[in-house]
């Protein structure tokens, strides 16, 4: 589920809206998702936010129906700079550090890798270990050992 083509390091993003458009271009030039994709992703995390507080880097897990992905991943995205997304339990708006994107194409799939992520995400060395990391084959290499 994670690749090369899916970490992207020092992204420069103002807000929520800005970053899902952009990282929904490039998830459909990479044929990762369909067309109707982007309107999906920036509509669902308008009426069910995603960004969790944590405590040293915020985070936000966007994603949407499996009808709208063509390949199964995860994007992991750092930004360069905090990006302005709404909380999920309160809609607080909140600077996020990093971001992961879901595709998953079996509908059944996304509780179980939701699950998976909100469990490691309450674990501060390993949000700063990726957090500092600047190679893309180990952050793959640490979300890896930790997903599966």
């Amino acid at each position: 589920m994670l690749n090369n083509e899916l970490v992207l390091l020092d992204v420069d993003s103002k807000n929520s809206e800005e970053f899902l458009s952009n990282i929904s271009d490039r998830l459909l030039n990479l044929g990762y998702v369909k067309e109707s994709f982007k309107d999906a992703i920036i509509k669902r995390e308008e009426e069910f936010p995603t960004a969790i507080g944590a405590e040293e880097y915020n985070l936000a897990i966007p994603h949407t129906n499996s009808e709208h992905v063509n390949k199964p991943g995860i994007a992991f995205v750092r930004f360069s700079d905090k990006c302005r997304f709404k909380e999920m339990c309160t809609s607080n708006e909140i600077d996020v550090d990093m971001a992961f994107v879901l595709l998953v194409t079996k509908k059944e799939e996304q509780v179980n890798l939701l699950s998976k992520l909100m469990g490691i995400f309450s674990q501060n060395e390993f949000l700063k270990e990726l957090y500092n990391e600047n190679k893309n084959e180990k952050i793959i290499e640490i979300l890896n050992e930790k997903i599966k």
